[in-house]
């Protein structure tokens, strides 16, 4: 909630994060892995979010993959010079694409890196083979007041089951929230995973400064579905926590119906926001959907 603050309270505070694309390339990648591979997976963080959430998917290169990552404003030695816009960075990563005529692309898209895959996905369309999956996928608005109230719900809930304001105290119980839902707070049986999740959790925790939250933030709440957007003839499919807080269940397939399109969604019972994290497994998942398997076979 703090973070929502500072992006209301900064969003026209800096004239450079008006700036949508940076001096910078953000797309990461091994060239000589690239050029020699069969096929190429473009991985897409959230935003707050570093590329490490994708460390592991190493394995992916051994089914043929050349991995590229792109990467946000302020982190991943990126400088704080723009802000993060949908339209540019599906844009970008489209452009990039081109480098490869014929190539296989695989969009692997985490929360609002979903967004940026489900763009770019028919504009590569026009010329390679594409595929989507969105994992932990945003959604129209960045979930507008229902994300919003849920979060401030959440952060209330901390507070008073902690019985403090700091945030070493309150972060723990919220933490634990993005991990596997609410419900498993106020579960005994939890408690001993929410406990080692919380621990390694802490090692992972990335610093922000303001000026981070609002170039990552601020392009969200104004972003809907453009009218042109097709996904017809594009294998996509979501990949979510069916006790994601940020997400619900039901804004994530209000979503797929507007997208139309055949979007599979693949849901993971007791799984929050982080599946990255809770459920690095899921990363095999998507591999089986990459190369046309089903996941749950």
């Amino acid at each position: 909630m703090r973070w929502l603050l500072i992006l209301l309270l900064c969003a026209g505070c800096s004239p450079a994060l008006l700036a949508t694309r940076g001096a910078q390339d953000p797309m990461l990648f091994n060239a000589a892995r690239v050029d020699s591979a069969d096929k190429i997976a473009i991985f897409i963080p959230g935003a707050l979010s570093s590329i490490d959430v994708f460390v592991n998917t190493k394995a992916w290169e051994d089914a043929g993959y050349g991995r590229v990552f792109y990467r946000y404003p302020g982190l991943d030695g990126m400088d704080t010079d723009h802000h993060v816009s949908i339209d540019v960075a599906a844009r970008t990563i489209a452009e990039f694409t081109a480098r490869y005529p014929g190539k296989p692309i695989t969009l692997v898209g985490y929360s609002t890196g979903g967004l940026i895959a489900l763009q770019a996905a028919p504009q590569i369309a026009r010329t390679h083979p594409v595929r989507v999956a969105a994992m932990s996928t945003a959604v129209e608005h960045g979930g507008g007041v229902r994300t919003i109230a849920r979060g401030g719900r959440d952060v209330m809930r901390s507070v008073m089951a902690t019985g403090s304001v700091r945030k070493a105290d309150v972060w723990k119980r919220f933490w634990a929230g993005l991990l596997f839902g609410p419900a498993a707070l106020d579960d005994p049986a939890a408690q001993p995973e929410l406990d080692r999740k919380i621990a390694q959790g802490a090692k992972i925790e990335v610093r922000l400064d303001p000026s981070i939250v609002v170039a990552h933030m601020l392009g969200l709440p104004g972003w809907t579905v453009p009218d042109d957007l097709d996904l017809t003839g594009i294998p996509t499919a979501f990949f979510v926590g069916l006790n994601d807080p940020v997400f619900s269940t039901a804004q994530t397939m209000q979503f797929a119906r507007r997208l139309g399109g055949d979007i599979t969604v693949y849901g993971y019972p007791g799984q929050g926001h982080l599946l990255f994290f809770t459920r690095p497994d899921a990363f095999d998942d998507v591999l089986d959907f990459a190369e046309g398997r089903d996941p749950r076979r």
